[in-house]
């Protein structure tokens, strides 16, 4: 084509269907024993995977194609800074109750801990505790370091609990079917592991992978921090292209009959709904079947061989369909402009000079039009939006939090035989406010994809009327093209409740005894002494974060308008060298003419293949 219209259409194409970098991205979530690492190793081919018996500390572990000199079977493990793991060691010192973290002191006092002394809730903090301190004087040297390991050595430092609490992920190189097609498999930490609280982390996989898997087992009902998960997933869903879920059952093969499977899936079914997920898309498996089959032991599972038909056909034809639709929205705007081009050149050739100079008259409108455009406000009704949807935030929240109340505040906690009562109370109120600073995070996260899309769709409206706007008085073929970077999410501090007006210290005179809190009403007045103060807090944090999003997203606007405005003036250069060459001679004008109906077909072809 001519230069001024680009690399072509199949370059076009390419490009648009590469711009992942030719990875996609698949992630797994799921609660401990759900079964992941058994499903991951049964879509990979070969029990890769380790499996913890205790994983509550468990890394994110990628798995991926061998690339930049990695060798098969390998891994690159990346171990947590010093900072990392002594925030780590303070949280879980904090959640237990055992008063400020001390560098020097801490080996000691989890040395004095025992289970027996442990409630419930704080058991992963507990089994944190004592994998850290049996590993501390093995790994301390390697804080914030990377080491290349063989496989043997990989397993063990993602399943052996005194060595995976100090690693903060792994990238594990393997060669298979799945990983050769630029499948980069995520097994990330489970949501009732102490890294659940990093919502950030979990927020960006969500935000950012092609696909997620999430992965329940067959007799387990949903725990909290599965639902946790779920709620987030609901809240995001609508703000995805793509439908990109997937949600499994496995171990299938449990099932004592198909109306029982049929029972449990819609089961599932049920509580994805209550979740927000309408429609979700499940399949019942069985890992163990589809590993034996992959042996050659037995047949293949029957749920296994459908979700993988249905997976590869999510990933060849809604994600290919996705990129081929970019493709043919850029070569229908390129068909478009050399559209104008020929036009041009075949009735106006000998008039070029006249046009390039009246065309290089107008340059001083066209950069006073994109100078106002850069300067179009739209921050008005994004802040409103920004406003409107905090607000909610707020309320949503209050309203989890006093549902939650009577979870973490229970008999089966607070009573004289599990432990002194003074710091089984601190653990609850810790537990609560950790719950609920987790679910205010994860709703600002939440929001700042509904912001992204409100801000997307305000610059699209204000660019495309810009065009309408000025392409007759400029005479020149005026097209809005969406910018292919992605919103950066603004950081979100973790532990919003921590400290301040809800310190255990000021309720512990409430409690008096278990007698008189559970039956003489003091559950009751210790909820009602919290509200307000809990409603303020949230917020003060909540007027904060409204500050927060605008500065972010204000300069994320600026950028992308910024990043138009020198689109358009792309568009000027590329008419002004159409109107240079346009002293087309009438061979040259025929070849044009072919390139531009094959240009056309292209389009054509490409739309009808995205539509099927």
């Amino acid at each position: 084509p001519h230069p001024a219209f680009g690399t072509g259409v199949r370059e076009l194409t390419r490009r648009a269907a590469e711009q992942r970098g030719g990875v996609f991205t698949v992630a797994l979530f799921g609660a401990f024993s759900a079964g992941k690492s058994s499903f991951a190793s049964a879509l990979l081919g070969e029990a890769v995977l380790p499996v913890s018996p205790h994983p509550t500390t468990a890394a994110i572990i990628r798995v991926m194609a061998p690339a930049g000199g990695q060798r098969h079977n390998t891994a690159a493990v990346k171990f947590k800074s010093a900072e990392a793991i002594r925030e780590d060691l303070a949280y879980s010192f904090q959640a237990l109750g055992l008063g400020t973290w001390s560098e020097t002191a801490w080996l000691e006092a989890v040395r004095r801990l025992k289970p027996e002394d442990i409630p419930a809730a704080g058991r992963a903090h507990y089994s944190f505790l004592k994998a850290a301190a049996a590993g501390w004087t093995e790994s301390a040297g390697r804080f914030g370091q990377v080491e290349v390991v063989e496989a043997e050595m990989f397993r063990s430092y993602a399943a052996n609990e005194k060595k995976a609490c100090f690693v903060a992920e792994i990238d594990f190189y393997y060669s298979c079917s799945l990983t050769e097609q630029g499948i980069v498999l995520v097994d990330t930490p489970g949501a009732d592991s102490i890294h659940a609280r990093h919502t950030g982390v979990t927020f960006q996989y969500m935000k950012d992978s092609d696909a997620i898997i999430f992965v329940t087992y067959y007799n387990h009902a949903f725990s909290r921090a599965d639902k946790q998960l779920l709620s987030q997933l609901g809240r995001m869903k609508g703000s995805f292209a793509l439908d990109k879920m997937f949600f499994v059952v496995n171990a299938a093969d449990l099932a004592a009959s198909d109306d029982e499977l049929t029972a449990v899936v819609e089961h599932v079914r049920e509580g994805l709904r209550t979740a927000g997920i309408q429609q979700p898309n499940v399949f019942a498996v069985s890992s163990m079947r589809a590993m034996a089959a992959v042996q050659g032991n037995v047949a293949n599972d029957p749920g296994f061989t459908l979700f993988r038909q249905r997976f590869s056909a999510f990933l060849e034809q809604d994600l290919g369909n996705l990129a081929v639709s970019s493709a043919a929205a850029m070569v229908k705007q390129m068909h478009e402009r050399l559209f104008k081009w020929t036009e041009a050149a075949g009735h106006n050739a000998e008039n070029a000079e006249q046009r390039l100079t009246a065309l290089r008259g107008r340059r001083d409108a066209f950069e006073q039009a994109v100078a106002e455009f850069v300067q179009v406000d739209i921050g008005r009704e994004w802040a409103q939006e920004n406003s409107e949807l905090l607000f909610h935030v707020v309320q949503r929240v209050r309203l989890q939090a006093l549902e939650l109340f009577a979870e973490f505040f229970h008999p089966s906690l607070l009573q004289e035989h599990n432990g002194p009562l003074k710091r089984n109370f601190t653990v609850a109120m810790r537990g609560w406010l950790d719950q609920i600073s987790g679910e205010l995070e994860r709703e600002l996260l939440a929001t700042t994809l509904r912001l992204e899309r409100k801000a997307e769709a305000l610059l699209r409206r204000e660019a495309e009327a810009w065009c309408r706007r000025h392409e007759a008085a400029l005479e020149m073929p005026l097209s809005y093209t969406e910018g292919e970077t992605s919103w950066n999410t603004p950081t979100i501090p973790e532990g919003l409740l921590d400290g301040g007006t809800l310190e255990p210290e000021t309720y512990w005179p409430i409690f008096k005894n278990p007698k008189t809190f559970f039956e003489g009403g003091g559950r009751l007045q210790l909820r009602a002494k919290l509200e307000d103060p809990l409603l303020a807090k949230l917020k003060k944090i909540v007027e904060g974060m409204e500050t927060n999003f605008r500065e972010h997203y204000e300069q994320e606007i600026a950028l992308r308008k910024a990043q138009t405005a020198e689109t358009f003036r792309g568009l000027w250069s590329e008419w002004e060298q159409s109107i240079q060459g346009s002293k087309a001679s009438p061979e040259e004008l025929s070849h044009w003419k072919s390139i531009l109906a094959q240009i056309g077909r292209d389009v054509e072809e490409m739309e009808a293949f995205y539509e099927r």
